[in-house]
């Protein structure tokens, strides 16, 4: 029956009422004209990509924004937001209204014990009986599903695993019992077991009655939980709906693009940014009589003290194909990188190069070979020298550090290489910390492309990156791939990226490679249990 027949039974008020709401940080608005309700029980994602104004949106209902912020209407829990001054807002932060931050890593101390961080929020609130906060942080825990909640109480957060700490941010955050849930970013660079496990407590918590806000930039995560979706862009929010009618019909061009970017279920070489989709497949640089392997691998291991960080683990990488290895944080994959790029000395095993040993052995021994094999990581500019600018840098690599003169013999080098990665020639005088992400990793590939190795080893290369930009540097990665034949070791926890950019995938799991295949095996018919458990965890939109 409709309600119209009984007006006795009405709908909840909303928890949340946000009606044009606009946050500036001087001439920069950063937010404008944001609308939307929530009510207890009901998930609303705020989907756009870095800069679009999610996460402003996120922290003025905590009274946070550091910008001035204007609204028609801007209730929280019942409480006027423009009215609140800072000591009211402390009152209702935690209490009404609280978040999940992203980084648990650096959003706890790890000079305390996660017990006694989560339960002074207690104190703030009014709660000054020790024994009465560790019961109630006991009990926190207990229901995020916190495995031996007293001893982990007493840990700090680098004695947790990273599925831990995840849980005990959402404790943190549910301590006081609030209406109001938001999940600012908080499955952003988590493996997909953590992922699935972070949903799921906001599910939980959905069920319970609460309000829960995600933010998010993955549209595949957004449609396990979001009951609406919101898709913000510049600061405005372009597209507002069902979440399965934004994901089934989107109506906005630029929903479109979001979703046209994710990996998940695209074949190898379609292109994933719109910007990428007219250009045809080019044929792959490779001598097919050449049965050279890029890359082998034999029985590597290798221990710090009792751990055993990677255990007998063996693959070989053809030429010109793509080997992707997944696991979830701690398998081994990163253990396993540096040993093949000869930073880290294996305890046992060897790694071969063009058909020649490489690893392990002295430096010298192997240093006409090091121009074969390059690396792009996660976090660009961490890897740059934070004095040379973007020139500087390629300069640095076409001369084998003999020069760093970006206007000297090596001008044109310079210029090919960050057209070859699709940026102007114009970037070169540019500092690195001036550039986007995307254009920031785009440089980071000209730069392992300078020497014009066989082999990348590509440590998780887009991980930080949004949905979005991330699809186009992918498309420039198989696009440098059919064109040089350059091998990938292509390693991240992200499944949707592993099977649209790999040929052949190895699982990791403690250390060993527990299943090798074929990417349509291993994603359409896994054998190994561990295999099956990291895809049922993954979201998938198609």
């Amino acid at each position: 029956m409709s309600t119209e027949s009984h007006p006795s039974r009405q709908e909840p008020a909303p928890l949340l009422t946000v009606s044009n709401l606009s946050v500036s940080f001087g001439a920069d608005v950063a937010v404008q004209d944001v609308s939307f309700t929530l009510s207890a029980g009901r998930a609303l994602a705020l989907v756009g990509e870095s800069g679009s104004g999610k996460s402003v949106t996120a922290r003025s209902l905590l009274g946070l924004s550091g910008g001035t912020v204007t609204a028609k209407t801007l209730r929280i829990c019942g409480h006027d937001g423009l009215a609140l001054r800072d000591r009211e807002w402390q009152g209702i932060r935690g209490n009404a209204v609280s978040m999940i931050l992203q980084d648990a890593l650096t959003a706890l101390d790890p000079l305390r014990p996660v017990g006694r961080e989560i339960g002074d929020a207690l104190k703030v609130h009014g709660s000054n009986s020790r024994a009465e906060r560790h019961a109630r942080v006991i009990e926190i825990l207990q229901r995020v599903h916190m495995p031996d909640p007293e001893l982990r109480a007493r840990q700090r957060s680098t004695e947790l695993s990273g599925g831990m700490r995840q849980r005990a941010l959402i404790a943190q955050a549910l301590i006081g019992n609030p209406q109001v849930v938001i999940a600012d970013e908080a499955t952003t660079a988590l493996d997909s077991k953590l992922a699935a496990l972070v949903l799921e407590q906001l599910r939980e918590l959905k069920e319970q009655g609460r309000a829960v806000l995600m933010i998010s930039h993955d549209l595949a995560q957004v449609a396990h939980l979001a009951d609406e979706i919101a898709v913000m862009r510049r600061g405005k929010i372009v597209e507002h709906g069902t979440a399965a009618r934004v994901l089934e019909d989107p109506q906005h061009e630029y929903t479109r693009t979001l979703l046209r970017a994710v990996p998940s279920g695209i074949p190898r070489f379609v292109p994933l940014s719109a910007s990428s989709a007219h250009a045809a497949p080019a044929a792959a640089a490779v001598n097919a009589e050449d049965p050279t392997l890029a890359l082998r691998a034999h029985n590597l291991g290798k221990s710090f003290g009792s751990h055993q960080a990677v255990d007998s683990v063996s693959f070989e990488l053809p030429r010109g194909t793509t080997l992707g290895i997944v696991g979830e944080s701690g398998s081994g994959k990163t253990t396993t990188a540096r040993i093949v790029l000869g930073l880290q000395k294996p305890d046992s095993g060897q790694v071969q190069l063009l058909g020649r040993d490489f690893a392990p052995g002295k430096e010298s021994e192997r240093r006409e070979l090091r121009r074969a094999m390059g690396a792009i990581y996660q976090n660009p500019l961490g890897s740059f020298d934070p004095r040379y600018t973007a020139g500087q840098l390629l300069t640095d690599a076409l001369s084998e550090g003999k020069s760093k003169r970006a206007d000297g013999g090596y001008r044109d080098g310079v210029e090919q290489l960050l057209e070859q990665v699709e940026l102007d020639p114009a970037l070169a005088s540019r500092n690195p910390r001036e550039l986007s992400g995307g254009q920031r990793q785009r440089l980071a590939i000209a730069r392992a492309l300078a020497p014009k190795p066989a082999v990348l080893v590509l440590d998780e290369p887009v991980s930080a990156l949004d949905v979005s930009i991330q699809a186009t540097v992918l498309d420039l990665l198989d696009r440098i791939q059919q064109e040089t034949g350059t091998s990938y070791l292509f390693i991240s926890h992200d499944l949707s990226v592993i099977e649209h950019m790999s040929d052949r995938v190895a699982v990791m799991t403690r250390g060993r490679i527990v299943e090798q295949a074929d990417t349509a095996q291993i994603f359409g018919d896994p054998q190994h249990e561990y295999t099956k458990s990291l895809l049922s965890a993954m979201p998938r939109l198609r």
